[in-house]
């Protein structure tokens, strides 16, 4: 049910981290344009030139060393943490999920820029009562929206695979939970069971899923909630192409090579 957020609600959820912050586009300096502006091929150019840098100076190489499709995958995963903290924060801890569709999005159109994340209008959103309500009205503001525009735009940027961009966004999701129920141990519980909900939604499902851990070589398989779960890619980040970079334990190439997964990572 369309209802306006609980008073006070969204500078609470800055509270929990970086990620979960929502900034209001109308502050003074503000350099935010419309998500699907954010998206367009030549602010994603721009943005994926300076993450190329970034990357290759904390790595010790020049920005044309790093494959542009690392860059992309960087790119994608830092706005879906975003989007995916947001609205598990507001659905788990206030039964209120944001306005997260590409037309109340708003975004700076660089990296590192004045407004990471921003709503039109910041009141605007759904109660939601109960798993099943919550993970429709989550499947339906961002799943099938602004993060399918995000995977979009990226796939046309640098040649990044849709494959990759869905095991991302999966991954994302699941690592929005482990933060969120390190933040709010008490909600960790009906956090874990919105994500294992969402991860069977067809366009999550196709990124990546929980299994049991029994059998996994050891130090492989995403963390959850139970440790007898884990969840496994169905891609892999691409991250392993930069120096000094092994494996995630959650990428579909880890169970066969878990020599090289990057240790505590």
């Amino acid at each position: 049910m369309s209802a306006r957020a609980p008073e006070g609600l969204l500078p609470t959820l800055g509270d929990l981290g970086g990620f979960f912050e929502v900034t209001d586009p109308t502050v003074r300096d503000s350099d935010a344009v419309a998500w699907t502006d954010a998206l367009a091929p030549d602010a994603l150019t721009a943005r994926v030139a300076t993450i190329r840098a970034a990357l290759g100076r904390a790595t010790g190489q020049t920005a044309e060393d790093v494959d542009v499709r690392v860059a992309v995958s960087a790119l994608q995963v830092g706005l879906a943490s975003r989007l995916w903290s947001v609205a598990l924060a507001g659905a788990v801890l206030h039964d209120w999920v944001p306005d997260l569709t590409s037309a109340n999005l708003v975004a700076s159109p660089v990296h590192a820029g004045r407004v990471p994340l921003g709503l039109v209008d910041p009141g605007a959103g759904y109660a939601v009562t109960g798993l099943p309500e919550i993970t429709d009205r989550v499947a339906g503001t961002v799943v099938d929206d602004s993060l399918a525009a995000l995977e979009a735009a990226c796939t046309q940027v640098g040649r990044t695979s849709a494959q990759v961009l869905r095991s991302n966004s999966a991954s994302s999701l699941v690592g929005a939970a482990r933060v969120l129920a390190g933040a709010r141990p008490s909600s960790g519980p009906r956090a874990w069971e919105v994500v294992r909900r969402l991860l069977e939604v067809p366009a999550l499902a196709r990124g990546g899923g929980v299994r049991e851990r029994s059998g996994l070589p050891a130090g492989t398989g995403g963390g959850m909630e139970h440790h007898a779960e884990a969840f496994l890619r169905r891609g892999c980040c691409l991250y392993d192409r930069l120096p000094g970079h092994g494996l995630c334990p959650d990428c579909v190439r880890a169970v066969r090579r878990p020599d090289l997964v990057t240790p505590g990572h």
